[in-house]
């Protein structure tokens, strides 16, 4: 299923690649905010990680913009016998390494009477994919206090949630604001919402939603 998503990505630079008019490659850099509504007696509350992303901005006829990006980062888990919850630094077992990857579509607006300032709004996918292992200094054997299975047992189950129930879905929104430096570079900013399909569908709300906050750095 990573093998896949990564596969989707490339394919799709390519292919956005080949019928934009205009297209510059960009760079993100900033924090991800995970809601967890979950209780903080078997949980960490909401975490924040902090994410480094690279993409391609694709602007067709109209103004119409394609983008495909993917950010990287890596956050704490436990097993708590049911799902995969977010864990602080002191309660772990898990570090997941994750890649959020992007394909979405919408417009850009030029604005001010200089034409220097760029609006985008955009909207599609995205694909949360997420691998753990064990965390720095967690043993295989080390016993879950709550559930009694052992720490390899339970990055096991911890893989197998991520991949399952729509788990990996993730329907956004995307805002940015990008400054004209020069002919060949951009600078300014983005925001993110990932709504997390798989828990609305089996009834756990908005649990796990995203919100991104990030530098954007364009070239052209």
């Amino acid at each position: 299923m990573k093998k896949l998503f990564f596969s989707i990505f490339i394919f799709q630079l390519a292919l956005f690649s080949s019928f934009a008019l205009d297209k510059s490659l960009f760079f993100t850099l900033g924090p991800k905010l995970m809601l967890n509504t979950d209780s903080s007696t078997k949980s960490a509350p909401s975490p924040t990680m902090y994410s480094l992303g690279v993409g391609g901005d694709f602007t067709l006829q109209n103004s119409v913009l394609l983008q495909a990006h993917g950010s990287f980062f890596t956050n704490y888990y436990l097993w708590d016998g049911e799902k995969a919850q977010p864990a602080e630094v002191e309660n772990r077992t898990a570090t997941a390494l994750s890649a959020m990857l992007d394909f979405t579509g919408g417009y850009t607006w030029r604005v001010g009477e200089s034409k220097k300032h760029l609006l985008s709004l955009t909207g599609g996918l995205g694909f949360f994919a997420r691998f753990a292992i064990l965390s720095n200094g967690v043993n295989p054997d080390d016993p879950n206090r709550d559930t009694s299975t052992k720490a390899s047992d339970d990055v096991s189950s911890i893989n197998g949630t991520f991949f399952s129930d729509l788990n990996f879905l993730y329907p956004e929104l995307a805002f940015s604001y990008s400054y004209i430096l020069s002919e060949t570079w951009k600078i300014g900013t983005e925001f993110r919402s990932y709504i997390p399909l798989g828990s609305l569908t089996h009834g756990d709300g908005i649990d796990g939603m995203l919100f991104s906050l990030a530098l954007k750095l364009s070239y052209k």
